[in-house]
């Protein structure tokens, strides 16, 4: 089978050899994506290889999700395909698991290798687990784990709710930060809210204080996802390429680079260790 893939058109990336090495050798790799949340694995390959949708697992460690993923190859080959919502075993252990098809809108926020590899979209399915007591993610009575772990990629982004994963698939591939859009910031209630906006935006050991007017005197600090506030305060991408342990202030949509002396760093320690969650 001949699809548009780096293998079959030839425009092999040496940079990615790992994985075309490895669906060339065994019709599949898999790659794990480690989030600030939540961690996710997915193979790359099997469209070209066998004709059918690439699998993702969610929610799980990295390495037991890569060797789970492995092992739904292989039952794929023995047995066939499971048809999506069929209950089938032989991956995770005493456990059963399902295959649903992912839609098409999470492909370029999640599945960045892969839209590489197929140099463009490509199907993909979800590989879902249950809780201990065999309760689905979409059952209301299911471990919160096993709900808010694993996102509802068979439908749309836009009707994920609000949280980690629907802000890697909204925003993911396209990101412009150095991180990932569901790390915590520090910044203020009033700018989640919308009622002031960011004028001081500081980077130190991958994290980021975004901060108002108050500066860390104010008195609603919390933590909150860095794409929940970029969303809501787009002059924020204007700093996005702002380097480590520096800090910058905006004015007319400038941002300008400031000292960050002491009395900041302990400033924003101090508040880390006593700001909630919004």
């Amino acid at each position: 089978m001949r699809c548009g893939c780096q293998l079959c058109v030839g425009d092999r990336d040496e940079g990615f050899a790992e994985v075309l090495d490895a669906v060339a050798e065994f019709g599949a790799g898999v790659v794990e994506v480690s989030g600030a949340q939540f961690d996710f694995a997915h193979t790359v390959g099997l469209w070209h290889s066998a004709g059918v949708p690439d699998v993702a697992m969610f929610g799980l460690g990295g390495e037991d999700m890569a060797g789970w993923l492995g092992r739904c190859v292989e039952v794929g080959r023995a047995r066939g395909w499971p048809e999506p919502d069929v209950d089938f075993g032989g991956v995770i252990d005493e456990a059963p698991t399902r295959l649903r098809p992912v839609h098409e809108s999470w492909f370029g926020g999640l599945f960045d290798s892969a839209r590489y590899f197929y140099r463009g979209p490509a199907p993909m399915s979800v590989l879902l687990w249950p809780d201990g007591a065999g309760r689905w993610p979409w059952d209301a009575d299911a471990e919160e784990d096993c709900r808010v772990s694993q996102p509802w990629a068979w439908g749309p982004v836009a009707a994920q709710p609000a949280g980690p994963w629907r802000l890697l698939g909204e925003l993911g591939a396209d990101f412009p930060f150095p991180t990932s859009p569901d790390v915590w910031a520090l910044t203020s209630r009033s700018i989640v809210e919308g009622s002031r906006s960011p004028v001081w935006l500081a980077r130190g050991e991958g994290l980021y204080d975004v901060l108002d007017e108050r500066g860390y005197g104010a008195d609603d600090l919390a933590l909150a996802y860095l794409g929940d506030i970029t969303t809501r305060h787009p002059v924020l991408y204007g700093a996005a390429d702002l380097a480590d342990d520096a800090a910058v202030v905006v004015h007319e949509g400038t941002w300008t680079p400031v000292e960050r002396g002491q009395e900041h760093l302990d400033a924003s320690v101090a508040a880390w260790q006593s700001a909630g969650t919004v």
